[in-house]
């Protein structure tokens, strides 16, 4: 006999699932008229076009693809990941964006009011577009000008050159492209890229917070920078990896000093999980659990964590103090 669909899951109703998963959106709850856009809305479905921010920065996306349409729909994707941005950036930090894509944590990072911003991208056509991006802030607020640096370039274990896969699906979602092959994946295009490692870029600095996001290559970088995250050079570690908080990076950083949290999102506002249960217990409603924060200041991140609502939802406006205030 074949078994039914099962009728719960962690003692919820199966048919309360999906409801659950509705009013766990906040991007909708926070953004009314978000909502009424996404279902009401009429838009291409690609093609470039203009999208604006929660908090008023502007960005130019690729409605044709996966994250140019979550910006589209609610201006906004992974928020557990911005919050974290918003809440754990002070404005001595120095910020860096590795695997920044078109730039939208480098545009968090800049209203969260980082000092200075390093956004690395190797894909020349995200690259191009992420320095539009740049362009467009500085056009629009002469304050952010000469805040955000990009550079062309992929971290990695070495410096030199190194080969960036372009998987078949990268028309559809170009936040995939990798240094590494996936297990039982053909790679598509290959492109020669430069390369370079944290060491290399972080040097002597005391770097705020690190958004690292390069497609499972994570482990090769952190493990050829030892010598910056022994020394304590980077505060706060924002890292995507599928493997949850039990995984080879999760263990290295540990290692290395830093306490790991998984990051996820509830309709209150951020959730900091602590174990490995408690990540897979929100697991079934978002698919934000693949994020985690890895901190020398465990203390500092759950104060600032814990408070209730959404900053990067909340309505904002630019001040000539080159500070973004609610």
């Amino acid at each position: 006999m074949t078994p039914g669909p099962p009728t719960c899951f962690l003692g919820v109703p199966a048919t309360m699932t999906n409801v659950i998963k509705l009013l766990n959106m906040p991007e909708y709850l926070y953004q009314p008229g978000a909502g009424l856009r996404r279902v009401f809305g009429r838009e291409t479905s690609t093609g470039s076009t203009i999208v604006q921010l929660p908090w008023g920065l502007q960005i130019e996306v690729d409605l044709g693809e996966a994250i140019g349409r979550a910006l589209c729909h609610h201006g906004l994707f992974e928020i557990s990941v911005v919050e974290a941005i918003f809440r754990l950036t002070d404005p001595s930090d120095i910020f860096l964006d590795v695997g920044a894509n078109i730039g939208f944590m480098s545009a968090a990072a800049v209203s969260a009011n980082a000092r200075e911003i390093y956004s690395f991208e190797p894909h020349p056509a995200l690259f191009d577009r992420l320095s539009r991006n740049i362009a467009m802030w500085e056009k629009a607020r002469p304050a952010i000008a000469g805040r955000v640096k990009c550079m062309q370039v992929a971290i990695s274990e070495k410096p030199g050159h190194t080969t960036l896969y372009i998987p078949s699906g990268f028309n559809t979602n170009k936040g995939i492209s990798s240094l590494e092959v996936g297990a039982g994946e053909v790679p598509g295009l290959t492109l020669d890229v430069r390369a370079t490692t944290l060491d290399e870029i972080i040097g002597e600095c005391s770097i705020g917070i690190l958004k690292i996001d390069i497609e499972g290559h994570e482990l090769k970088a952190f493990a050829a920078s030892r010598k910056t995250l022994d020394a304590g050079r980077v505060r706060d570690i924002i890292f995507e990896d599928f493997g949850g908080m039990t995984s080879r990076v999760a263990r290295l950083l540990s290692e290395a000093g830093y306490t790991v949290f998984g990051l996820n999102k509830t309709v209150f506002g951020p959730a900091l999980l602590d174990t490995e249960n408690r990540v897979r217990r929100f697991r079934s409603f978002s698919n934000e659990s693949r994020n985690f924060l890895a901190t020398l200041d465990p203390d500092r991140a759950r104060s600032r964590m814990m408070k209730r609502g959404y900053r990067c939802l909340a309505k904002q406006r630019w001040s000539a103090g080159n500070s973004l205030l609610p």
